[in-house]
């Protein structure tokens, strides 16, 4: 699947993308730092990830609800966007609950979407909007008008964004994380589109 938006395209995983997902997940890995700073990022194994990710693209039916595509611009891959479920008291779905095949569960969970801009040089050029614009435009598609975003305080790019796609804020958890020594909230944001 495909799916273009100006200059940026969502896109199926493809096998080339593994060497990329290694190296952000080895190398360059400011993009996982600016996210989740408190958190450490396991190294990925090339052959470990190659295989899990030929799987998971061989299982994959043409005609499934994506809960992941890749961001390529200028036919450069640089991150993806995802989706999972948060509950009405914002707690995760768990995923065993989820129906695999359809990439839905039932009517007591909202979507909650995350992206990952893992090339630097592409940040403060407007491709996260973009690319979460689509993202959103989607899922519309397939009928659901509600969307969730997961940040903190001091994420100011993610908040930015956020701000310019029009979500709002529906729960703060105060110094829900401390990094280099200072402590910062843990927020949620929604999108409702009528």
């Amino acid at each position: 699947m495909r799916i273009v938006l100006q200059d940026v395209v969502l896109r199926d995983y493809l096998l080339p993308d593994v060497e990329d997902e290694v190296r952000w997940t080895n190398v360059d890995t400011a993009w996982f730092y600016a996210d989740t700073p408190w958190m450490k990022l396991e190294p990925a194994d090339p052959e470990e990830l190659r295989r899990d990710m030929l799987e998971i693209m061989n299982s994959m039916p043409q005609d499934a609800i994506r809960w992941r595509f890749e961001i390529e611009v200028e036919g450069r891959h640089v991150g993806l966007v995802s989706s999972y479920y948060l509950g009405e008291d914002f707690a995760p779905t768990p995923w065993e609950s989820i129906d695999q095949s359809k990439n839905a569960v039932g009517n007591h969970s909202v979507r909650a979407l995350g992206i990952e801009l893992c090339e630097m040089d592409c940040w403060g050029r407007g491709i996260g909007t973009k690319a979460l614009t689509a993202f959103m435009d989607y899922y519309r598609s397939l009928d659901e008008h509600r969307f969730f975003l997961e940040t903190w305080s001091g994420n100011l790019r993610m908040l930015g964004c956020a701000r310019k796609l029009g979500f709002y804020e529906v729960n703060r958890v105060k110094d829900a994380h401390i990094v280099d020594g200072k402590a910062y909230d843990g927020l949620i944001l929604e999108k409702r589109f009528l």
